[in-house]
């Protein structure tokens, strides 16, 4: 390689990784495929009227739930997955100064947000509703 080449070569590079320093640290500790290992909070009977099957659904919600995957990618689409199958997939914002994840589906029927209220290197903890369901995560 010349010297002519190598020049034209570092400034493209540099361009590179300025934009990859740009992601924020929110971004960059998110952008990974993620596996629920435990969900709190979820109840399905009014509160008021439970009875066993509604304990029963509602354990079955929380072990179909903690078989999810949600991938977020650096481009700022993600996919939700199960068993290897993709349920849903869309695009991802972050809000709030990076402790707000909104989620929008391709079918774009609903937009989701959730509180980020933990995020590192291996876990990643989200609440989302009231009584706020709390979805953990632990990096795959």
């Amino acid at each position: 390689m010349n010297l002519r080449h190598t020049s034209a070569f570092l400034p493209v590079a540099c361009l590179l990784l300025f934009i990859a320093s740009c992601r924020n640290e929110t971004e960059q500790l998110l952008t990974r495929k993620w596996d629920c290992v435990k969900v709190e909070n979820l109840e399905l009977s009014d509160g008021i009227h439970q009875n066993p099957e509604d304990s029963l659904n509602t354990a079955r919600a929380i072990a179909a739930l903690e078989t999810l995957s949600w991938t977020f990618k650096s481009n700022h689409e993600y996919e939700c997955a199960a068993a290897g199958r993709v349920l849903t997939q869309g695009t991802y914002g972050l809000a709030e100064d990076g402790k707000m994840l909104i989620c929008t589906p391709s079918t774009r029927n609903n937009i989701n947000r959730y509180i980020i209220t933990v995020l590192n290197e291996n876990e990643l903890v989200l609440n989302s509703g009231f009584p706020p369901l709390v979805l953990h995560f632990k990096a795959h």
